[in-house]
């Protein structure tokens, strides 16, 4: 029994090798034929893995854009500012040593905020003024080195006749055009203190940074954690703490963590009730659009792709069908000399598949050299897009950069071969119901 068993199977796979040798054979009968169905399933898996390159690539800057521009990966706020930019609801600086010293593996950048009006000799407009920690913001994002115009220097440029030290801003390329200032101009920043009264101090504009947030890019005046505190007389604490984490699996787990360790912090030093509870969120809560974006982009690649590759499938229907067709009279000989109307089947299958296996070589190695191509010099949309475009409030590069993903073209050429076999299905099926005797008339 063992023995007839191994008999059928040697035959089965004798006859399987011999079967895909003629479909192979089969297909070259007309080899005009069969290479213009091999380009339109090619080219068709070709676009299905730019497409996809293109995609990923412009969720990928969004995604850059969103955290290591200026975000983080996530934020540490009180309730009081979150909604309403409280000036007074702030976080003690002892918290910022201890978050260190509890997550060695987060890199972290404080920061300040306030409001304020700034002054040259001939025009005045409103500002967002932001104080940061230069050492630690430079770890956290590359908002300090995004820069358009001059060199950025926070620290002390000189003295006025006074005495009066003078510190270095940069500021947004949108503010820097409207004010008409540049790197070297001097700048009158006036606010209202954290003590009432009204602070003011001149400053050296030392850099124009490269659009990177909407607001900012229009109010953005960034100045070091010594400036800001001058200015405002507001040394108590920080209103904002960015994070940036070397493991971005671990986001929710990082968050509850630290959720957890300030409220530790908050019980064993209460904080005042008018600021609020302390909310961490990470970049998805606070970048929605970004995230949503992500969420639809990758069914948007499957839809798209299924789409371009079911039109370059109507190529091997339309194949398989006339090969079916012009082979009625050889399928009713076969099947009048005893052959299975199964072994038919599988015949013209094989000849799919060999179209099929052929056309992904093909279309895998274009697709991924026109993805590769992208990911190196991308598509340059400067003369189309304004200086700082945004979208959903986030700022886009001109230059749109591919990024291919080998999982894309792999899980690309599976879909075309399995849509380009559904497709030739049909043809395959109406072999297998020809009558022999009809078949040879």
């Amino acid at each position: 029994m063992s023995r007839l068993s191994h008999r059928s199977q040697d035959l089965s796979g004798s006859r399987l090798r011999i079967f895909l040798f003629m479909a192979w054979r089969n297909l070259w009968r007309y080899p005009v034929r069969s290479l213009l169905t091999v380009c339109a399933l090619s080219g068709g898996l070709a676009m299905v893995i730019f497409n996809a390159s293109l995609m990923t690539g412009m969720t990928r800057q969004m995604v850059v854009y969103a955290t290591e521009v200026s975000t983080g990966h996530i934020q540490v706020h009180r309730q009081a500012f979150a909604d309403d930019q409280d000036l007074y609801a702030t976080l003690p600086w002892p918290w910022l040593e201890d978050i260190e010293a509890d997550f060695p593996n987060l890199k972290v950048a404080p920061r300040l905020y306030a409001a304020g009006l700034a002054s040259t000799a001939d025009t005045s407009t409103g500002v967002m003024i932001r104080g940061v920690d230069a050492e630690r913001e430079l770890a956290v994002t590359r908002m300090l080195r995004q820069v358009r115009q001059g060199e950025v220097d926070l620290g002390i440029i000189d003295q006025t006749p006074q005495g009066i030290a003078r510190y270095g801003i940069a500021v947004g390329t949108q503010l820097a055009r409207n004010m008409r200032i540049a790197p070297g101009d001097e700048l009158v920043l006036v606010t209202q203190a954290a003590d009432g009264s009204i602070g003011n101090a001149l400053f050296v504009v030392t850099a124009v940074l490269t659009p990177m947030e909407l607001n900012f890019d229009r109010m953005g005046v960034v100045m070091s954690r010594e400036a800001y505190q001058q200015l405002m007389f507001l040394e108590d604490g920080f209103h904002e703490l960015a994070i940036l984490m070397d493991n971005l699996d671990q986001l929710e787990t990082t968050r509850l963590a630290l959720q957890a360790r300030l409220t530790e912090l908050a019980k064993q030093n209460p904080l005042d009730e008018w600021g609020g509870p302390i909310e961490v969120r990470t970049w998805k809560e606070l970048n929605p659009a970004v995230s949503e974006m992500l969420a639809v982009s990758s069914s948007m690649t499957l839809i798209i792709g299924l789409i371009i590759v079911a039109l370059a499938s109507l190529g091997m229907l339309n194949t398989m069908l006339m090969a079916v067709h012009e082979r009625t009279r050889e399928f009713g000989i076969l099947m009048a000399i005893g052959m299975k109307k199964v072994w038919i089947l599988v015949m013209v299958l094989l000849e799919a598949l060999c179209l099929s296996l052929l056309s992904a070589v093909i279309g895998a190695l274009l697709g991924s050299w026109l993805g590769l191509r992208m990911e190196e010099t991308g598509i340059d949309f400067s003369d189309m897009m304004p200086d700082g475009y945004d979208w959903g409030g986030l700022i886009f590069e001109p230059v749109m950069k591919g990024y291919l993903e080998p999982t894309h073209v792999l899980y690309a050429s599976v879909m075309m071969i399995i849509v380009a076999l559904l497709a030739s299905l049909i043809p395959s099926w109406r072999s297998i119901r020809l009558k022999p005797v009809e078949a040879m008339r």
